[in-house]
């Protein structure tokens, strides 16, 4: 009896402490993976031109500027995604060219759109193609901010490419090369605009 008491002493805290113990934690089946909800801002440098044919002659303004996006979406299936997205182009005192003679001007030209985005990432190298077919609006601003003149709603849309690395479960940064195009006719029974623009951005996707 002496002896089963002891046994029973030894043994006893080891067994409540094996009971007590925490379990192994349980790995996170979404991580670096594209599931779900999406939310990607991107931002960088660009350059945006527009042009328009009037009276035998062209115009145009160009010059490089700042490029921004946001795109909130969710995924359809394992790494294809639907959302929404608004973006912008702008080209910050662009240079007006008209009639073989060139002029810097003080206004802020702008490119913004709106539209539904697709993307689709290859894995596991984290890689994506974005499309956003978008509804698109230019317009110029003065040198105090006002806006002085813009277009009827066009049509446009932007086409990134881009890279992305893990930084947590489910965030990743990356850069990616974006290029824009949107035609729109001026109000006033002005000309038709075709707008073409190029930047390169630094991403930050949660998914």
């Amino acid at each position: 009896m002496r002896t089963l008491l002891l046994v029973t002493m030894v043994c006893l805290p080891g067994a409540v402490l094996a009971q007590t113990e925490e379990p192994a934690p349980v790995a996170d089946p979404t991580a670096h993976r594209h599931l779900g909800w999406m939310f990607r801002f991107d931002l960088g440098p660009d350059y945006l031109r527009t042009s328009a044919s009037q009276d035998g002659g062209s115009v145009s303004l160009a010059g490089p500027g700042v490029a921004v996006g946001l795109v909130i979406g969710h995924a359809v299936s394992e790494d294809w995604l639907l959302g929404l997205d608004i973006w912008g182009l702008s080209s910050f005192s662009p240079t007006l060219s008209t009639g073989g003679a060139s002029a810097g001007t003080r206004g802020t030209l702008s490119l913004t759109g709106i539209g539904l985005n697709a993307t689709h990432y290859f894995m596991p190298a984290n890689a994506y193609v974005s499309l956003s077919p978008s509804a698109t609006v230019l317009s110029m601003s003065n040198g105090d901010g006002d806006t002085s003149a813009s277009t009827h709603v066009g049509f446009g849309g932007r086409l990134g490419v881009g890279k992305e690395w893990w930084v947590g479960d489910h965030w990743g940064v990356g850069v990616a090369g974006q290029l824009a195009i949107a035609v729109n006719k001026d109000k006033g029974g002005g000309p038709t605009w075709t707008s073409v623009g190029g930047a390169v951005l630094l991403s930050a996707t949660y998914n």
